[in-house]
């Protein structure tokens, strides 16, 4: 009983300081903050998480709880058909339900601290590994994809995904958007249709 209170205890705490920093940006949320938005004593939330680096890599755990979130209907979809075609996966890759599962001026301020802290980037790096891992789990499952290096394609494709995510939060323009979003998903089926990049 004690371990799932204490498990329910540190979620609470993880939430409150994303909800705070969603609303006022990661470097303006302290421990005394995220303690009086939950209604609860500092001294608990440093209980629970030492530091805030300690806290942060709490944070990026999450965001990579959120974003595994993304992959559930295509694997279901696996699960029934053992097959699914290759636009659900492009789709899905390129859909904004990522900004629905996690706010990116959070996930890009975290980022912005690996250049000073070891440990987030090492926690990032794993994130993004985690990512890659779905993606090429669901590619093997797939008959097209049989005989393909599927690491190397899963990777492939998260360069693409993450790069257009990087410069698309700075499109404001819907139809210059929805454009360039086009241009990236082509990018993606074409990697997706080649027959080259076999398993050596």
């Amino acid at each position: 009983m004690k371990v799932k209170i204490s498990t329910a205890r540190k979620q609470e705490i993880i939430e409150g300081f994303y909800n705070l920093s969603k609303m006022n940006g990661l470097e303006n949320t302290s421990i005394a903050k995220i303690g009086k938005h939950l209604d609860m004593p500092p001294s608990l939330i440093m209980h629970y998480f030492p530091t805030r680096d300690i806290l942060i890599s709490s944070l990026i755990e999450y965001i990579l709880e959120q974003y595994l979130l993304i992959f559930e209907p295509i694997t279901k979809e696996l699960e029934e058909k053992k097959d699914i075609d290759l636009s659900i996966i492009v789709e899905t890759l390129f859909s904004r339900n990522w900004n629905l599962l996690f706010d990116d001026g959070v996930f890009y301020s975290c980022y912005a601290m690996i250049f000073r802290n070891e440990q987030i980037k090492n926690d990032y790096r794993i994130l993004h590994e985690k990512l890659r891992e779905s993606l090429k789990e669901i590619l093997d499952n797939n008959r097209e994809m049989e005989g393909r290096d599927t690491t190397m394609l899963a990777e492939q494709i998260f360069v693409v995904v993450e790069g257009a995510y990087y410069y698309l939060s700075m499109i404001v323009d819907e139809a210059s958007y929805n454009q360039k979003v086009d241009y990236f998903k082509k990018q993606v089926y074409d990697l997706l249709r080649k027959n080259d990049l076999r398993v050596l």
